[in-house]
């Protein structure tokens, strides 16, 4: 049992959907690392490194889309959009150019992987 609270305050028919395309994300991801860990490859050894590099590249593409800023205000701007923030019921706590502070108070990807009975 997850020890993780993560119930979602806010609900209508859009959120739901949104929120349910995401957890279908979060199931596959879960159930290719569980193959991939049945053939012998751990997930520590090889996901880290695919995580990096989907950072950078959407890294790039926000600062491209920024107008080559790397100010966090503008990492704001482009990632934490007032639909996300309903999506992940995100409380942004600061944003500055060097700071950006963001309470999560739901996860969809958390609400399948426990619905799969994964571990915390």
């Amino acid at each position: 049992m997850s020890i993780v609270k993560n119930v979602p305050y806010y609900q209508n028919r859009l959120l739901t959907a949104i929120r349910d395309q995401l957890g279908h994300r979060a199931m596959w991801l879960a159930l290719l690392a569980e193959e991939a860990e049945k053939k012998g490859l751990k997930p520590e050894e090889y996901a880290g490194e695919a995580i990096r590099r989907c950072g950078c590249i959407q890294g790039c593409e926000l600062v491209k889309k920024g107008g080559g800023t790397t100010s966090l205000k503008g990492l704001k701007r482009a990632l934490f959009t007032l639909p996300a923030q309903f999506v992940f019921e995100m409380k942004i706590l600061e944003s500055t150019d060097d700071k950006l502070s963001i309470d999560f108070h739901y996860c969809p990807l958390v609400g399948a992987w426990q619905k799969m009975g994964l571990s915390d």
